[in-house]
């Protein structure tokens, strides 16, 4: 099924418009669109987005996939006593609107989301909006640009998570120096994104998982295993891990 949440081709929640990178922290309450996502329990995510920014200023059709698998019975079944989230340390790496991470924060995992220095703004607005759902869990946001030093994270995270951050080109490598030094051998990366046929994508996509496979295992997640409703064909989720 293909669902479209929001994507290049839908502008009902408003056009996305590029413009200067900083838009996001610049913008005013005029300035945002939410984009509300139901939990399973019945309460809502709601996600501010800009009108004008970059591509970290929207919610993605991949971070929805994301945010809804890190709910799915595997992962968080209140009514067996599941919850794999509960005081996990979970980094999210080019957090954007900070969805994914505020979903895993809001089924109990500490969590730190992190994007560059014009994207803090848009991370504080959406973890103030949503603060009232989190109660075991905890959130905050950090700057991080790829490939520079992550002192500050101390110990590995349980879970790296990830969604679309693989599009542009120069990126690749800072991005895998990054997946290196943030991860340890007991850290599981959840990494989602939207398979792209135009342009430089199929290039850039084959760069990374080259570049990723030389010190990772990927194991794709079959559909089946997927939250039923919010999947796609097009997009993917795999759980990526150093090798031993």
């Amino acid at each position: 099924m293909k669902f479209t949440l929001y994507s290049e081709n839908n502008t009902t929640n408003g056009p996305l418009v590029p413009a200067r990178a900083n838009m996001a922290a610049d913008a005013d309450e005029a300035d945002y669109f939410v984009r509300e996502i139901e939990k399973n329990d019945g309460t809502t995510l709601k996600v501010k987005q800009c009108y004008l920014g970059d591509v970290g200023c929207v919610v993605w059709d991949a971070a929805i996939v994301l945010a809804k698998y890190l709910e799915t019975k595997q992962f968080y079944d209140p009514s067996s006593g599941v919850n794999a989230w509960a005081g996990r340390r979970v980094v999210e790496l080019g957090a954007g609107t900070g969805a994914v991470g505020l979903m895993a924060a809001t089924l109990g995992a500490v969590v730190t989301v992190t994007d560059l220095e014009d994207l803090q703004t848009l991370l504080s607005v959406n973890i103030r909006e949503n603060q009232a759902l989190i109660s075991s869990g905890s959130v905050t946001a950090k700057l991080l640009k790829w490939g520079e030093d992550v002192s500050d994270f101390r110990s590995p995270p349980h879970y790296v998570l990830m969604a679309d951050c693989i599009y542009y080109e120069q990126s690749i490598v800072p991005l895998v120096e990054s997946l290196m030094l943030l991860s340890g051998p007991d850290t599981c990366i959840i990494c989602c994104y939207e398979q792209r046929t135009e342009g430089v994508n199929p290039k850039v996509e084959r760069q990374f998982f080259d570049l990723l496979r030389q010190n990772f295992n990927c194991e794709e997640i079959p559909s089946e295993k997927q939250d039923p409703e919010f999947r796609s064909p097009d997009i993917h989720i795999l759980h990526i891990r150093r090798k031993v």
